[in-house]
């Protein structure tokens, strides 16, 4: 709980992926647009990408497999399709080392230039360290990716709090399926492009105001 909990410093919160110039575009303006955009995220980004990655990350740290986990990082950061998601996934990554440095200082030697590229990674790697399930490390990313949208979501429409929580709790309910899914993916089906947040992600590097990181 501690790893995803909102109060941890790596920075999620200031992220909106894309949601803020969906909102200024009108692509997103109330409970039901919100629900499409994230229900899209969840069945095309993060279950093709961050969960079957998470997994196999999960195993490389397991056994030790510093090339496996290298390279799996790699195939991370290429899914990201713009340098805002990259370079969230990389600011992400070194916070969470710092983070883990400061927890257990001793498990990230060797490690470093692996779980400093990305966040997904470094939670591979405390997991491991922790004997946290996979079930339960995948249920608490899921839970914790959905809660910084949902949040954003809030913020920018913006949305009532009683709102903002229908919206989680309704989307909460896709989860177990979407983990499901997730765990049967083999490497070679890992990604899928997602061009509404490509274009949303792109076009909120130079929008004119914004509240959350590019």
């Amino acid at each position: 709980m501690s790893l995803m909990s909102p109060t941890l410093p790596i920075g999620g919160f200031s992220y909106s992926q894309g949601i803020e110039k969906a909102v200024e575009d009108r692509w997103i303006n109330d409970m039901d647009t919100s629900y499409q955009w994230l229900h899209g995220q969840l069945y095309c980004g993060v279950a093709y990408t961050d969960l079957p990655i998470l997994r196999m990350l999960y195993d490389a740290c397991d056994c030790g497999n510093k090339d496996e986990a290298l390279k799996l990082s790699k195939i991370l950061l290429a899914c990201r399709e713009t340098s805002e998601l990259r370079q969230e996934e990389v600011n992400r990554g070194r916070a969470l080392t710092k983070v883990i440095e400061g927890l257990e200082d001793s498990i990230t030697v060797g490690w470093e230039n692996v779980i400093r590229t990305n966040h997904l990674s470094g939670l591979a790697l405390i997991g491991t360290y922790w004997k946290i399930p996979i079930s339960e490390l995948l249920l608490g990313y899921s839970w914790s990716w959905l809660e910084n949208q949902v949040s954003a979501v809030v913020k920018i429409i913006p949305l009532g709090q009683t709102q903002g929580q229908q919206l989680l709790h309704k989307l909460l309910e896709l989860v177990p399926d979407i983990i499901k899914q997730s765990m049967l993916l083999e490497e070679a089906e890992i990604g899928r492009s997602q061009p509404a947040l490509a274009i949303a992600s792109s076009l909120h590097e130079t929008q004119y105001t914004r509240i959350f990181r590019s």
